[in-house]
């Protein structure tokens, strides 16, 4: 039995430098597959890590530039314009003389019912006509998450944030009249 190779193999070192030459290149697309769904990953991680904030006032002036981007707004509910209905609330937030108007659509938490609470919210600007205390406007914010100040602690550092309790004065500026809280 003749066990001699059929056709001629070529130098040793020439073969061992193709398969080191395939393997490199097997290595080098795995490793390039691997950094791209590692960025694709961490891009999406941040995107949904990077949520601003806007007040109320900031958020209508740039409402063309946010799109339906996703944000976080805060602003200080109107307690006279809470309404629940089939697992939606809406209500409207102010700030600086600006009212955006809001549908929730998680259970808002306990705190929710304090008058003049301020929030912070995540979502996102949806076309649609809607009646605030300020006037008729184009856009409701869409919400599915509600931070609700619970402590005492409250961010005091920066005064772009909303304090506890509002100011005595805070809405002898504004062009429109606010209907005090139901009893």
């Amino acid at each position: 039995m003749d066990l001699s190779p059929r056709h001629e193999l070529g130098e040793p070192d020439e073969l061992r430098r193709k398969v080191h030459r395939n393997r490199r290149w097997a290595v080098l697309a795995v490793t390039a597959l691997l950094i791209a769904a590692a960025a694709f990953v961490t891009a999406q991680g941040l995107r949904n890590a990077t949520l601003f904030f806007r007040n109320v006032d900031e958020a209508v002036e740039q409402r063309l530039e946010l799109g339906d981007r996703r944000f976080r707004l805060q602003g200080r509910v109107v307690p006279s314009s809470v309404r629940s209905e089939s697992g939606v609330t809406t209500f409207q937030i102010i700030h600086g003389c600006v009212v955006a108007s809001v549908r929730h659509v998680a259970d808002p938490p306990e705190l929710f019912t304090s008058p003049w609470i301020p929030v912070v919210l995540e979502g996102g600007w949806t076309s649609g006509q809607v009646r605030t205390v300020a006037g008729a406007d184009t856009h409701y914010f869409l919400s599915d998450r509600m931070l609700v100040k619970h402590t005492n602690e409250y961010a005091s550092a920066n005064d772009q944030r909303i304090s506890e309790e509002p100011p005595h004065d805070f809405l002898d500026d504004c062009p429109f009249d606010v209907p005090a809280a139901k009893s």
